[in-house]
């Protein structure tokens, strides 16, 4: 069970989650791979005569058509079980977001007002995407035969070719290599969306009981798009919406805009009546001098060219909230009596 500190450590929590789907992912096809590398292999010195009659050696019997089927067949089950893979993580992600902000919320303002936690009916309308042709299973069907395609295109040219087994395993690891890559991206991009949608459920909670304020949070490296460099530290409006350019979203991942939502890395962090909540035993982070202090040491260290996140994570460290005896309690024990 994760320490939570403050919103830095959801966001960290939520990323591993993120970080172990694309692993999952990753791990699947990366297993394929070996286990078609293996198969021609067996093939090839089986049935094969010389590198240049391959294709022709290969093709008796219908050989090589029966195991480009094969393969198909496996890759399809792949894709399906990749498909419950990302659907399982992003209800994970959906939750935990939903119950370490509810964690956040309650015991930083004292409070036992009621958060009802989602259903799996719930959950699972939340992540449905709104435009078909984006969903999660249009887009891997669509990957899925773009690599059985690719394969079968690879295989066949580098056996008229002649290239010989090494040559034929190197034009198939490439190929894997990309579908892999872009069933990561998707992977990413689905656990960020269920992230933002869990995080825009418990904000409209939190609004029940306080002003909660969503300051937009970017990633910036080299990688990161210039749309998200200038949203980064951005609030928005008294509907939690976030523009750029005409364009308007309540969050990363809902622009519903492929170039704005596709493996974005960028997060949000709120305010909760103008403050940035903390909860931590014998520390008083609602305090208005600590938080005023904090704020401006925030603001001079993104001057100097830091991100809010990192402004905020420097910050934290060195200012400190006044000690106070109040009543604490973790997350382990506050999620035990919720779950």
């Amino acid at each position: 069970m994760p320490n939570i500190h403050n919103q830095l450590d959801i966001i960290e929590r939520v990323d591993k989650l993120i970080e172990q789907a694309e692993t999952e992912v990753d791990e699947l096809l990366a297993k394929r791979l070996k286990e078609i590398l293996a198969s021609l292999s067996v093939m090839y010195n089986k049935f094969v005569q010389s590198d240049e009659t391959s294709y022709t050696d290969l093709n008796k019997y219908n050989r090589l058509s029966k195991e480009l089927e094969r393969i198909a067949d496996q890759l399809n089950a792949d894709y399906k079980q990749i498909v419950k893979m990302i659907e399982n993580s992003q209800q994970r992600i959906y939750i935990e977001q939903y119950l370490m902000y509810a964690y956040l919320f309650q015991v930083y303002q004292g409070t036992e007002d009621g958060f009802s936690i989602p259903t799996e009916e719930t959950i699972a309308a939340a992540l449905v995407n709104p435009i078909e042709y984006l969903g999660l299973a249009p887009t891997l069907e669509n990957h899925r035969n773009e690599i059985i395609r690719k394969l079968h295109i690879e295989i066949s040219s580098s056996l008229l070719s002649g290239e010989g087994y090494w040559k034929m395993a190197e034009r198939i690891e490439k190929a894997v290599g990309f579908s892999k890559h872009k069933a990561r991206t998707v992977a990413r991009t689905e656990g960020g969306r269920a992230r933002s949608l869990s995080d825009q459920a418990v904000t409209e909670e939190m609004k029940r009981f306080a002003d909660i304020t969503d300051v937009w949070l970017a990633t910036l490296d080299t990688r990161t798009r210039h749309e998200h460099r200038k949203l980064d530290g951005q609030k928005a409006d008294s509907e939690g919406y976030f523009y750029y350019k005409g364009m308007k979203a309540k969050g990363p991942h809902l622009w519903n805009v492929a170039k704005m939502d596709i493996n974005c890395r960028c997060v949000k962090l709120k305010l909760i009546n103008g403050q940035l909540p903390a909860v931590r035993r014998g520390r008083d982070y609602r305090d208005a001098d600590y938080q005023q202090r904090l704020a401006n040491k925030i603001d001079s260290y993104m001057e100097n060219g830091d991100t809010y996140a990192q402004a905020y994570k420097k910050a934290d460290k060195r200012v400190l909230p006044p000690s106070n005896v109040v009543l604490f309690q973790s997350y382990t024990e506050w999620v035990n009596t919720k779950i």
